[in-house]
């Protein structure tokens, strides 16, 4: 287990000014502590009567997962993911963010060895509501979601965590081999280029691991699900088209506001139309609340480098180690 020195760590925390700095990084590290505390060997775990037999059923899965990204998606699926914590809450933690009310340019927040990232992560969910509220009150459109699962990026071993192992076993695979890309390489202050890669990996991995299982109806189901969510992209970029082109317009705020409305309304529409053409099922949360600025944002930091990362993959032959070398010095313009 790699931890960060006690030294280091306050070292880190009180060379940085301001007291809701301090405590950010007092709860990052006591939410990472409670994870390391409370995680155990999985072969401890399964020898335990005292957990339950359809955790140890997922515990299992995640064993044979593991073996695959280190030996046909040249991931380090033998470096994670070997214990288990049960935090007795529904999620990990809680991410936000934020955008100006004119713009799909993301407010980002400075992380030590990290750079520049698009969003604040809290171990508790009153926190992230409370940077919510301060920020609604500045202006920016902000939107709060609890999280599963996230990357230590090497600092630790991360564990299998309560809050996804009930995941059916290819939704564990895509969780899985999307984290272990992120502790794979990481571009400090990249997050479209991060969370973007992750995802192209963790969708080609998981047709490759049901392809090597010969799991035939599952990819064809699979790959069924990866069309929906190009469809559900596709009309997130109609919306993020049409908003740019609103805020670069300079029409009076009060007409910009009307018109933004109109244009997530449409959204909203759509997604409506989707559902019915799937089968009435899917995007309950997107119709449920206002969707704003931060939502697309969230939303495009994850999808938009997706196909150039499947494209390099494609011109490297399938080769992962090939494609991992090329990545890391992959350029994208801004937009």
């Amino acid at each position: 287990m790699k931890l960060l020195p006690p030294a280091l760590v306050f070292s880190l925390i009180f060379t940085l000014t301001g007291c809701q700095t301090i405590e950010f990084y007092r709860q990052a590290i006591g939410g990472q502590i409670e994870i390391l505390t409370k995680s155990r060997p999985t072969e401890k775990v399964l020898a335990d009567p005292a957990v339950a037999e359809k955790v140890k059923v997922k515990l299992r899965e995640v064993e044979q997962i593991r073996e695959f990204a280190s030996t046909s998606l040249s991931l380090p699926g033998d470096e994670s993911y070997g214990k288990y914590a049960d935090l007795g809450r529904e999620y990990v933690s809680w991410v936000l963010y934020a955008a100006p009310e004119f713009s799909l340019k993301p407010k980002t927040w400075w992380y030590p060895t990290l750079g520049e990232l698009d969003y604040r992560g809290y171990f508790r969910a009153e926190d992230s509501n409370q940077l919510a509220e301060k920020l609604r009150a500045e202006g920016y459109d902000v939107c709060v979601g609890g999280v599963d699962a996230y990357s230590t990026l090497g600092w630790f071993h991360d564990p299998v965590l309560n809050t996804f192992v009930a995941y059916s076993d290819v939704d564990l695979a895509e969780l899985i081999f999307h984290e272990l890309t992120h502790r794979k390489l990481f571009r400090n202050g990249d997050t479209d280029f991060n969370e973007s890669l992750a995802n192209a990996v963790s969708e080609i991995g998981v047709q490759r691991w049901l392809a090597a299982n010969h799991r035939d109806a599952d990819l064809k189901k699979y790959r069924e699900r990866l069309v929906k969510r190009q469809e559900f992209y596709a009309q997130i970029e109609i919306a993020r088209g049409a908003l740019e082109k609103l805020y670069a317009s300079g029409i009076p705020p009060e007409q910009m506001r009307e018109r933004k409305k109109a244009i997530l309304a449409d959204l909203q529409q759509a997604f409506r139309d989707l559902r019915k053409r799937w089968g009435g099922r899917g995007l309950e949360g997107w119709l449920k609340e206002d969707i704003n600025n931060a939502h697309l944002v969230s939303l495009i930091t994850y999808q938009e480098h997706v196909p150039a990362f499947k494209q390099l993959l494609e011109e490297c032959g399938g080769d992962l180690d090939v494609f991992f070398k090329k990545a890391k010095d992959l350029k994208f313009s801004e937009p």
